[in-house]
């Protein structure tokens, strides 16, 4: 990937074919984490009526809780040491961030599918460039949780390991990640 760069109003980057795959697959990946976890997103975000009637339907249940450190890390409980409080929150914030996190990575898909399979550069106009930040840290995030970063000192483990260990490619993908997503910011 060469970096992200400014040209007026548009954001580029140029992506081989295999990024521009690899990115779309880890974005699929994250819908499908997240929808599987915590539901389909609500298609009737226009219509404040249909969220309320269906809000109240689920008022009596309790919203499921995960054990899914991606999910953990993404969608946080502010309320760990108060039970109903963290109900509340599952119950009424989560699908908004479901919903949002879901609606990003259908953005960067979009902008993914307009390079045809690399051969064009992937191009961020205005309102863009949120979608693709926020995408970016999730993947990110993701992949941190996974390979268990909790701090610089285990970056610096993972920078030092060999080829053969299994998490060797996870860690380029994690810096990858964090490449692009430098160069984003930077192009601002």
């Amino acid at each position: 990937m060469r970096r992200f760069t400014r040209k007026g109003s548009k954001i580029t980057a140029e992506m081989t074919e295999d990024e521009v795959a690899m990115l779309a697959s880890l974005t699929g990946q994250l819908i499908d984490l997240t929808t599987s976890t915590l539901g389909e997103p609500d298609t009737d975000n226009d219509d404040p009526l249909a969220r309320l009637e269906r809000e109240l339907a689920e008022a009596d249940s309790e919203p499921p809780e995960t054990s899914d450190p991606v999910i953990e890390r993404l969608f946080p409980n502010p309320y760990p040491h108060d039970p109903k409080a963290a109900a509340e929150y599952r119950r009424y914030s989560r699908s908004e961030l479901r919903d949002e996190l879901v609606g990003n990575a259908e953005r960067v898909l979009q902008d993914l599918s307009r390079t045809k399979d690399g051969r064009k550069p992937v191009t961020i106009t205005g309102d863009g460039v949120e979608p693709w930040l926020k995408l970016l840290g999730a993947l990110r995030l993701s992949l941190a949780t996974r390979l268990g970063v909790t701090d610089a000192e285990s970056v610096e483990e993972l920078a030092g390991l060999r080829d053969a260990d299994p998490r060797a490619g996870m860690y380029s993908i994690f810096e990858w990640l964090g490449f692009a997503q430098e160069t984003l910011v930077e192009s601002l």
